[in-house]
């Protein structure tokens, strides 16, 4: 479902290379949907696939031991699109921002302060090189909220001292009030396909019309829309498994539809993080 409802948006490349798979199909492509007006196309989210201090290891490969000291013009895209993964050759040019997002991860047997700083020396502007972003200690620390209101939420994202890093995820898991959100579209997509049988395309455009419905036109519209289903009895039993995930989640006595919601939980974690940004 990563490509969910994500319509091209061409005006003016930007590229966004990214640590993993979560990062592109779940957070980004939620970020997407939520801030349409945002100039990334979903394409241009390139996965590296592993952690900074390989990527820095790979531009060393291409460019030389010294590269950090000498005064080097570092074509990032054109490094990254010569892994096996990638079908053919990109370069810098060919963008007008580009943004990278990694983790910190200082439970890394790779870990180097050094490589940290020099990266962010070089990878200090989007419109030239590149500007790196990092999430500590990683990106799941987005979804380490107990609350909409949570004032001890950087006092615990700052102390985390737990290794390895499954142990802080596994953490997160278990105290995060936006996990179950963060999983909906994708939780409804799998019960589409798997209980129901429905095509991908069909499936895109049931999400959609569910996730755009306020919660008050939940219980009138979803009949509606789980025509699709073609099966009344299935359809009704759908409804009532929908209409029971909504309520469980934070939106469903605000009268938002899902994408208002998030739009407004990104908006919380930005005020939290603003002034503590890594970058």
């Amino acid at each position: 479902m990563n490509d969910f409802c994500v319509k091209p948006r061409r005006r003016g490349r930007s590229l966004l290379i990214v640590e993993g798979k979560h990062e592109k199909n779940q957070l980004f492509w939620l970020i997407f949907k939520c801030f349409p007006e945002l100039n990334i196309d979903f394409d241009d989210v390139w996965i590296y696939g592993t952690n900074i201090y390989k990527l820095y290891d790979d531009i060393q490969k291409e460019y030389g031991e010294n590269w950090v000291d000498d005064d080097l013009d570092i074509d990032l895209p054109l490094v990254i699109s010569k892994k096996e993964n990638f079908d053919t050759k990109s370069y810098r040019n060919e963008f007008t921002n580009i943004i990278l997002v990694f983790d910190y991860e200082r439970h890394d047997p790779s870990f180097s302060e050094t490589k940290i700083l020099k990266m962010q020396e070089i990878f200090m502007d989007s419109t030239d090189m590149g500007k790196l972003y990092l999430n500590y200690p990683m990106i799941e620390s987005y979804l380490h909220f107990k609350g909409n209101v949570d004032e001890q939420y950087m006092d615990r994202k700052i102390s985390v001292t737990l290794r390895p890093g499954s142990k802080y995820k596994n953490m997160v898991k278990k105290e995060s009030y936006i996990m179950d959100a963060i999983k909906f579209p994708h939780k409804i997509d799998d019960v589409l396909e798997k209980k129901c049988h429905i095509n991908k395309q069909k499936r895109i455009e049931c999400c959609e019309s569910i996730l755009s419905l306020k919660s008050n036109e939940m219980k009138d519209k979803l009949d509606k829309i789980l025509e699709i289903v073609g099966d009344v009895k299935q359809g009704k039993t759908l409804k009532f498994l929908l209409i029971d995930w909504v309520s469980k989640l934070n939106y469903f006595n605000d009268n938002m539809s899902y994408w208002e919601y998030m739009r407004a939980v990104f908006r919380n974690i930005v005020f939290y993080n603003k002034t503590h940004l890594i970058n």
